[in-house]
């Protein structure tokens, strides 16, 4: 289910304006200031592919109607799924496969079953989520554990996942 245009607009920071003349340097030189208009022209080289599919996976969560489930669930709401986003970057690393994002009652889950390796961040709102880690070759230790703002669990597991062959 993807996100319509309109939502996925709604959410992008919009374009500056980039004033006319000299053209820009490919890179910023050392110790240089790099501002809004400029930052925006290296967005792709520090958004990763899969930043921009579980961004538009999350907004079509949002856009979810009522009952979506036909349980009575709500769709997410927005506060949560940007913590959700915050989480996913803060956890995610360069060779990490992009996650399995899963709608859950009041909140999204977020699931790696892949290279002996089940693992499950389930967001339900902002600085209230949960991690399940399972090792399948019990090189590791399981974890089960309520998460707030510390996110050194979770990294761990990433890790782990994203070093596994």
């Amino acid at each position: 289910m993807a996100a319509s245009p309109a939502i996925v607009q709604r959410y992008q920071i919009a374009e500056a304006e980039v004033p006319a003349g000299r053209p820009l340097p490919a890179r910023p030189g050392a110790g240089e200031t790099v501002g809004f208009s400029r930052l925006r022209g290296y967005e792709d080289s520090f958004c990763p592919n899969w930043h921009r599919d579980a961004l538009s996976k999350v907004i079509s969560l949002v856009e979810l109607p009522e009952n979506w489930d036909g349980y009575g669930s709500a769709p997410l709401r927005h506060d949560t799924a940007m913590f959700a986003l915050q989480v996913l970057s803060a956890v995610m690393q360069p060779r990490t496969p992009m996650p399995e994002i899963v709608p859950s009652a009041g909140g999204v889950q977020f699931e790696w079953h892949e290279r002996g390796i089940d693992l499950e961040l389930h967001v339900t709102a902002p600085y209230e989520w949960e991690i399940w880690f399972e090792d399948l070759r019990g090189e590791h230790e399981a974890v089960s554990d309520e998460l707030t703002s510390n996110f050194s669990s979770a990294r761990a597991a990433v890790s782990v996942l994203t070093k596994r062959s």
